[in-house]
């Protein structure tokens, strides 16, 4: 019985006890490189931007618009503001209720670099536009960067973006 009781005691202090294993190397994971139709459809969620904010009222516009972020992305306003995180934080940004519409004469987009790999883009680039708000014409242009990852079904979303804000000239 005692040897026995020596024996389920020594395999539960074995149990118990903390082996030290040999550390594991890290793994450096390489993504694949973006392809020409990843580029081509990373400028083209670039330029859907543009489209989105072209579209004539508020519903259409944030419609959109909101449909080119992943339901988490953040984006980083130029008002020095607190990040925005969430689909329905940036529809209460852009498009606050009981607002008038944003009526938008042009909206140009050059990205200047598309870049990443399979599994983040990034865009960086410039553009001016040309718009009225309560009543108001403004004339901007911007730097921007976007950074975009592909969804379950190979789309690709907006995931942070920021842009700079200035009077045009």
């Amino acid at each position: 019985m005692r040897t026995i009781f020596l024996l389920v005691a020594t395999i539960a202090i074995a149990a118990c006890s903390k082996s030290e294993a040999p550390p594991q190397a890290v793994q450096e994971v390489v993504a694949p490189a973006l392809t020409a139709g990843d580029r081509e459809a990373l400028r083209s969620l670039d330029q859907n931007i543009a489209k989105a904010w072209l579209e004539q009222g508020s519903e259409a516009q944030s419609r959109a618009l909101l449909s080119l972020f992943a339901p988490d992305a953040v984006v980083y306003p130029c008002t020095g503001g607190a990040p925005l995180s969430g689909t329905e934080a940036l529809r209460a940004f852009w498009f606050p209720e009981g607002d008038p519409p944003t009526r938008v004469e042009y909206f140009e987009r050059r990205a200047t670099d598309i870049e990443g790999s399979r599994a983040l883009g990034a865009i960086t680039g410039r553009s001016e536009r040309a718009f009225t708000y309560r009543g108001a014409r403004t004339v901007r242009e911007d730097h921007y960067i976007i950074h975009a990852r592909p969804d379950a079904d190979g789309h690709w979303k907006i995931e942070r973006m920021m842009w700079s804000d200035q009077p045009a000239l």
